[in-house]
């Protein structure tokens, strides 16, 4: 490093080619033994735009000064556009200790707000270059602040394959989508009186040449992080209300569609619908949404969403009631008429047999709350499906009742009855 250089790393933070160039100099001289880190400000971008920029800007600088008290020589600091900061760390042994070092004493307040500092570190390995240690560093940091604020993380081997297992997946999922290769499939929902077809909760399913059919489990989240899933949800409305009206079974049954907390915050999404129903002829009182707890308190304009659609007579559903913080408070407050029951919630410790104090219960609160609609999922019995019609629950959904399918199959029930559902 030259003198330049190690005076700036000592008296103010150095621009982020500059370190860079530097990290090339140390591997091009050393090849490893030392460390990037990465640190994030807990709530910055908030802090900013309530705050202001000059609130924003001490804060960095007394964070900065802060950490450059407890640099080594010949480390180097610089402040990212971001307000993220990148040091150059000259060792790697007791890493983790030093991370928490840093982050307990770089943390702390100016005049007006308190910035509170997590982090992300990455050794150099063999072959590495500058920005391969900086991504990973980024990984690491990004690991850390699904924690919790303050935490540290330092990035290993299986943080890097699970990063590359994500990277591949979100470029498959959006290949998959540009070429429209997700399907659709129905699952009915069943009146436990007499087993008619009531409607059938429409589900994205994505078939990959190589990965065969992918969970949902992952490629939801992956649509949600890469910014598909608006895309991808109005896909699935749009293919659930052409099959409706292509397939004469459903005519007389509604449709459901999963909706997500990323698709209520965007103030176009309940006009999308409307828009989608108005061109393809279907009226909103065949359309349900379902949406879970905390997609519902989640923000303002998500609850305005739902208002507008349920004024053109379109249901709200909650999805997997039961596993957020259900309470006939929240409820009663919601824009909502039916809950879908999680499986989780409806069954004690015995196997498949549905908790009857829990069943009471909801249907009071629902009944408490005007609440109207009310789905046991998750039914894989007739054991289940005995129990819940003895103890008043009107409809069920799960695989004894009804697998997933596509629309050539699952919406051509003759008569829209289930054979012996019980």
């Amino acid at each position: 490093m030259t003198a330049d250089l190690t005076m700036r790393a000592l008296s103010a933070p150095v621009e982020p080619v500059t370190l860079c160039e530097h990290l090339g100099t140390l591997i091009r001289d050393h090849g490893t033994g030392f460390a990037v880190a990465r640190f994030a400000v807990y709530d910055y971008r908030e802090i900013r735009s309530s705050l202001g920029a000059a609130a924003a800007t001490e804060l960095l600088d007394r964070i900065s000064e802060r950490l450059r008290a407890r640099m080594e020589p010949d480390e180097v600091l610089s402040v990212l556009p971001d307000g993220d900061m990148l040091l150059v760390l000259n060792r790697t042994d007791r890493l983790e200790q030093r991370l928490q070092d840093l982050v307990e004493r770089g943390s702390g307040w100016t005049s007006t707000v308190y910035g509170q500092l997590s982090a992300g570190a990455a050794p150099a390995r063999p072959g590495d270059d500058g920005e391969t240690v900086i991504s990973r560093a980024s990984l690491a940091l990004e690991e850390a602040s699904h924690r919790a604020p303050g935490a540290v993380t330092i990035c290993g081997t299986p943080m890097d394959s699970s990063a590359r297992q994500r990277v591949s997946l979100d470029i498959d999922l959006r290949r998959a989508v540009e070429a429209d290769r997700l399907t659709v499939h129905y699952q009915p929902v069943v009146a436990l009186d007499g087993g008619r077809i009531v409607g059938y909760e429409a589900l994205a399913r994505w078939p990959d040449q190589e990965r065969g059919w992918v969970s949902p489990d992952a490629f939801i989240p992956a649509a949600e992080r890469n910014g598909l899933i608006g895309d991808i949800g109005l896909r699935v409305l749009r293919r659930a209300l052409r099959d409706k009206r292509r397939y004469g079974g459903c005519r007389d049954k509604w449709l459901s569609v999963n909706v997500s907390a990323v698709q209520l915050d965007d103030e176009t999404f309940a006009g999308q619908v409307l828009r989608a129903l108005n061109e393809e002829g279907i009226p909103g009182d065949q359309l349900r949404v379902e949406v879970t707890e905390s997609a519902l308190l989640s923000s303002a304009r998500s609850r305005a969403q739902l208002i507008e659609l349920r004024r053109a007579g379109i249901r709200v559903l909650v999805d997997d009631f039961g596993t957020g913080f259900s309470s006939l408070a929240s409820v009663r407050r919601l824009p909502i008429d039916g809950i879908k029951i999680s499986r989780e919630l409806l069954h004690d410790e015995e196997p498949g047999l549905p908790d009857p104090t829990v069943v009471r219960a909801v249907r009071l609160l629902a009944a408490g709350a005007g609440v109207t609609d009310i789905i046991a999922e998750g039914v894989e019995s007739a054991l289940e499906v005995r129990t819940l019609a003895a103890l008043g629950m009107p409809f069920a959904q799960g695989f004894h009742l009804g697998r997933p399918a596509p629309a050539s199959r699952a919406l051509r029930w003759p008569s829209g009855i289930i054979a012996h559902p019980n």
